[in-house]
């Protein structure tokens, strides 16, 4: 969700950020649904594998100018978290949902701005580091462990999804050109899909919770026995790891009618929470459960046109610049 310059732009990478961005406000938009239909749950299951480790390893893969990114993360990521979060909570508040307004505690998606804040700052100090990446991976696996780690500061996600914004970081262009054209990808592609449509069935038929997948807290708080979780956690990377790969062999630099929705992630992703609320409410009156799933899922490809129309996306980020200007102006060239 990194602004690109049109120079630089890759049609592949949109067109993954198009579907992924779908997937997002699908998901959001199962998020109820889901507690009552077997299948809802085994369809939010099997995008919650893959659609944020995805996002966030091309989110680490555009990050590669480490003092840009450490220089703007203030204005891009924090202010627009701090704004936001404040207008959510709100909103939350005024609703009865929540009894008090929460700083530090990322409500709903934004711990995603909070978090490439936090990755986007230390990035530089990182790379320092050796083998910061098999170091991630440990902490990542381990860090469910601690229940010290939660949505406060948004710090369970920021170290189990720090490997994959790592992975983006040192992936390069001649990477990404060599599994485009690995000989095997299509097979290992369906392959790969496959094992995650087993895994998510035996998933659901098993009764495990899906809030594993937000990686937002403790195992301890879901109740779940230590000896199966550190297992499921490599297991869940590894898959995670293998659907990056699917993305990128699949992903073709042709403009497709979703590239749009891709180059415009942003105004979706930050907006989206406000439009897919008003369509749960809609719909949760209604007992047949595939016009209901039909319904959301047209409701969410509704909101993802509507968010990524031209209009919207300048207006979002003029009020942001007018803001970020407002609180850290410029300095005057002398």
């Amino acid at each position: 969700m990194s602004i690109i310059s049109k120079q630089s732009r890759d049609l592949a990478f949109d067109n993954i950020r198009g579907l992924l961005i779908f997937l997002v406000v699908f998901g959001h938009a199962l998020e109820y649904f889901r507690l009552s239909f077997p299948f809802a749950q085994f369809l939010y299951v099997f995008i919650y594998f893959f659609h944020m480790p995805v996002f966030i390893f091309i989110s680490g893969y555009f990050s590669k100018n480490v003092q840009r990114g450490r220089e703007q993360a203030v204005r891009q990521f924090l202010l627009p978290y701090l704004l936001l979060n404040l207008i959510l909570s709100l909103i939350m508040l005024a609703i009865g949902k929540i009894d008090q307004i929460l700083i530090l505690n990322p409500g709903w998606t934004l711990w995603y701005l909070y978090c490439m804040f936090g990755w986007r700052l230390l990035l530089p100090d990182l790379i320092r580091v050796r083998h910061v990446f098999i170091l991630s991976l440990i902490v990542g696996a381990l860090s469910g462990f601690l229940t010290e780690f939660g949505t406060y500061m948004a710090m369970a996600r920021t170290f189990g999804f720090l490997p994959f914004f790592l992975a983006g970081y040192y992936c390069t262009p001649a990477h990404i050109e060599k599994i485009r054209h690995f000989p095997y990808r299509r097979l290992l592609s369906i392959l790969v899909l496959v094992i995650g449509l087993i895994t998510a069935f035996f998933w659901v038929k098993s009764g495990t919770p899906a809030e594993i997948l937000w990686g937002d807290r403790a195992y301890a708080l879901l109740e779940l026995p230590l000896w199966q979780t550190l297992p499921a956690d490599i297991y869940l990377y590894a898959l995670s790891f293998a659907f990056i790969f699917v993305f990128l062999t699949l992903g073709q630099a042709k403009h497709r009618f979703y590239t749009t929705w891709g180059q415009r992630t942003l105004s979706v992703y930050l907006l989206h929470v406000y439009l897919v609320a008003p369509l749960v409410e809609f719909t949760e009156k209604i007992t047949n459960p595939v016009l209901h799933l039909s319904l959301l899922f047209g409701g969410s490809l509704l909101i993802l046109w509507l968010l990524s129309r031209p209009v919207v996306t300048k207006q979002l980020q003029l009020v942001l610049q007018r803001v970020t200007h407002f609180i850290m102006p410029n300095k005057e060239k002398r």
